[in-house]
């Protein structure tokens, strides 16, 4: 046998009752999970609120916001609403079941989705040279119709990853009762 080893036997039964619960939670980190989602959730949640990404990134606001002076992604606050927090014992899942959220977080190009076929209602329409009628019709439109640019509202900056040392850390050393 090549190198060393050295082997410690633990006397002391408050070293050895800490070292038996501290493996005892390490099968299971599902307190420490539900501890960083929580993180990764209350960062979200200042996305919203302030209108930008994690890393502090403005949002570009969303036409209705413009035209409102409202708050971009806060109309009735669903998406904002559905943020939830899934822990596990070695994983957490943080996220959305909104079916528009990847969009939003991604962004989308006019497109990228195909084409649907719309019915276009008979209708008046203003022109230079007076009313003019328009025809009930239908006409192929992309969708989405235009560029959808990303607003990212999950992700962390460096103030969390230290919060989430930091409850790593909290997780390790605080022995259970």
């Amino acid at each position: 046998m090549s190198g060393s080893t050295i082997q410690i036997k633990v006397q002391d039964a408050e070293v050895a009752g800490m070292l038996q619960r501290l493996f005892a939670r390490l099968g299971n980190l599902t307190p420490l999970m539900r501890d960083i989602g929580e993180i990764v959730k209350e960062r979200s949640m200042h996305s919203f609120a302030t209108g930008a990404a994690p890393d502090g990134t403005p949002w570009k606001p969303s036409w209705r916001a413009k035209r409102t002076g409202d708050k971009t992604l806060i109309l009735n606050a669903i998406l904002r609403n559905s943020i939830h927090v899934q822990p596990g014992k070695d994983q957490v899942k943080v996220g959305s079941p909104v079916k528009y959220a990847a969009v939003h977080q991604f962004g989308a190009e006019k497109g990228s989705f195909g084409e649907v076929q719309a019915k276009v209602k008979a209708h008046s329409r203003k022109t230079r040279h007076g009313v003019q009628q328009v025809r009930a019709h239908n006409r192929r439109t992309q969708l989405p119709w235009g560029n959808i640019p990303a607003r990212p509202f999950l992700g962390v900056n460096q103030h969390d990853w230290n919060d989430i040392r930091s409850s790593i850390i909290r997780f390790i050393t605080t022995a259970e009762k």
